[in-house]
């Protein structure tokens, strides 16, 4: 390969209507559409790269070429040549799907088809109207039997634990978790690669539900959704990724690209190489890592 390897990759974003979509990406990206904008796709592997020697390039037809030196070698030997996360904005008009996706090991197993991954993800609410809510989990414990059956009679809603939910808040969703974004919410979301959602209900919009691999896979007891708060640092640090938020200097770990979200516009995703410094930016940003590395250095 002549080209030589880039230290960032800046991605096109790309748009998803959505029937529970908003207006707010549209507006926020100026877009000419009327249709409700759901999500705004800024890091995957779908998307095209932006600018530089591989311009107008889908970045998983150039991550082989690009190889261990830009992916590093941890996210190589345990994800190959493929980026395991990806980075969106979603805006709710309406309560999406309940939903639950797997975990890797259920996804390896049942779905080897359509992908390698189970899906974790975590959410930063950076805007939401008063009284906005998200569902996560259930209340009190449920069985199997008694989930299908409310999910079949529409009563499911009466099981699920309805968490009111602010600007700035951080939650992380593991592989299991009963979840859905409720009405009025600009939403960042980190999560693995994956496109196995497990519909449970659809609130009579007549989509495809997937009953019983959701029952597989559902946890059936209450969970805490844990609230953190949006600031410099960690935020958050789980099996399947680590989320940091930067303001000022900062070089990414050796062993893994990472995804980089500068919260303003001009909003445009970027996959950072391993090892390479990204430069003082006054602006928050959110750096997504594989968790493929022990050590996040911010300074």
């Amino acid at each position: 390969m002549s080209a030589k390897i880039p230290d960032v990759i800046e991605l096109e974003p790309q748009f998803k209507p959505r029937v529970w979509g908003g207006r707010r990406l549209a507006e926020w990206f100026g877009l000419a559409t009327d249709e409700p904008i759901g999500e705004a796709w800024m890091v995957a592997g779908e998307n095209r790269i932006a600018s530089g020697p591989y311009a107008g390039r889908v970045l998983a037809e150039v991550l082989p070429e690009l190889g261990e030196a830009f992916l590093g070698r941890a996210v190589v030997e345990r994800h190959g040549y493929r980026l395991p996360l990806m980075v969106k904005f979603l805006d709710t008009a309406q309560w999406l799907s309940v939903q639950v996706h797997p975990d890797d090991a259920y996804a390896r197993a049942h779905e080897a088809e359509s992908g390698w991954l189970g899906k974790a993800e975590a959410w930063v609410v950076l805007e939401a109207e008063p009284g906005a809510q998200v569902i996560y989990g259930v209340k009190r414990p449920v069985t199997r039997a008694e989930l299908r059956a409310a999910a079949l009679d529409g009563s499911i809603l009466e099981l699920l634990n309805f968490v009111p939910v602010q600007k700035g808040d951080v939650i992380y969703v593991p592989p299991g978790t009963i979840h859905a974004l409720g009405p009025g919410l600009l939403v960042y979301e980190v999560s693995q690669r994956s496109d196995l959602t497990y519909r449970l209900y659809d609130y009579g919009r007549g989509r495809e539900l997937h009953l019983e691999k959701a029952l597989d896979v559902a946890r059936l007891e209450p969970m805490e959704a844990p609230h953190r708060k949006l600031s410099p640092g960690k935020l958050l640090d789980e099996s399947e990724f680590e989320l940091v938020a930067v303001l000022g200097t900062f070089r990414g770990p050796k062993s893994a690209c990472f995804l980089e979200q500068v919260l303003e516009l001009p909003a445009r995703g970027r996959v950072l190489a391993a090892g390479k410094a990204s430069g003082a930016v006054q602006s928050l940003r959110l750096c997504a890592f594989p968790k493929c590395t022990n050590h996040v250095p911010v300074s």
